[in-house]
């Protein structure tokens, strides 16, 4: 299929059925706006989740980043992701890191979705449960070893270069992996979009950034039938987001808060 921006971008019809089910960025604005105002021509940044491929060809081909390390732990996405990669020209570019991410460092179980592909995730964040598409259907869970690493363990022992942004889409481990990446945050001080799953990881990931002193900054939704509204979330937004899965899906963070006073809105290309 072709994907705006991007051109060709090779799916799987049955897993990846969400490229052609709907518009394949409509879900896409607010990491993919605020990624675009984020990432500056030349910067490094880190995929993590990267699944098969399209931030990390968003982030060579349209923000024209310099180096991409694209994390993505499951064994069947991989292949996939480095074909899309050399179908974009930016093999090169991006160096695929077959791990996942997380606060400790070695071999885990991690949740296999055979499904989608959309939803795998470290056994830890499931409680040994099956991932949420096989969940949903009552399929018994699947799953497969794969090496789990800490941001602040990977950068030393295999000598990447530092980010100036990170992705984070990685089902529900959102906050293990910026507590194993917490000097990097602390001391380096890289821009952040996250996609968030679920309410009890939300508040999770912004007590986390908070303690590392950043600026947190989402579209809000106060209620079932409400508008969402971009803000800057607080302390005092806690109750809503801990009560509504969905109140708050993502965030950028930076530890300059001007960076993202002004509102991210929907980029006018997808």
């Amino acid at each position: 299929m072709s994907i705006s921006q991007l051109g060709k971008f090779e799916i799987r019809l049955r897993r990846n059925r969400k490229y052609w089910l709907r518009p394949p960025l409509r879900d896409e604005e607010f990491p993919l706006g605020a990624l675009e105002r984020m990432v500056h021509p030349g910067a490094v940044v880190y995929d993590l989740g990267a699944n098969i491929g399209l931030y990390s060809r968003f982030l060579v081909q349209k923000f024209k980043a310099s180096k991409v390390y694209a994390f993505e732990p499951m064994s069947e996405n991989r292949p996939q992701l480095m074909r899309n990669l050399e179908i974009g020209g930016c093999a090169s570019q991006v160096v695929v890191m077959p791990f996942a991410v997380g606060d400790e460092d070695g071999a885990v179980d991690f949740q296999v979705d055979d499904l989608t592909s959309n939803s795998g995730t470290l056994n830890a964040v499931t409680h040994g449960e099956a991932c949420q598409s096989r969940h949903q259907y009552g399929l018994p869970p699947i799953s497969e070893t794969v090496q789990v690493t800490r941001l602040d363990t990977v950068i030393a022992t295999q000598n990447l270069l530092l980010p100036d942004v990170i992705k984070i889409d990685v089902e529900g481990a959102e906050a293990m992996a910026l507590r194993g990446g917490r000097r990097l945050l602390l001391e380096h001080r890289p821009g952040l979009v996250v996609e968030l799953h679920g309410s009890e990881a939300a508040v999770e990931v912004l007590q986390v950034l908070w303690d590392c002193n950043y600026y947190c900054f989402g579209y809000l939704r106060a209620g079932e039938r409400e508008e969402r509204v971009y803000k800057k979330i607080t302390a005092s937004d806690l109750p809503i987001i801990a009560r509504d899965d969905y109140a708050l899906c993502f965030l950028a963070a930076s530890a300059r808060e001007e960076e993202l006073t002004v509102h991210i809105s929907d980029p006018d290309w997808i």
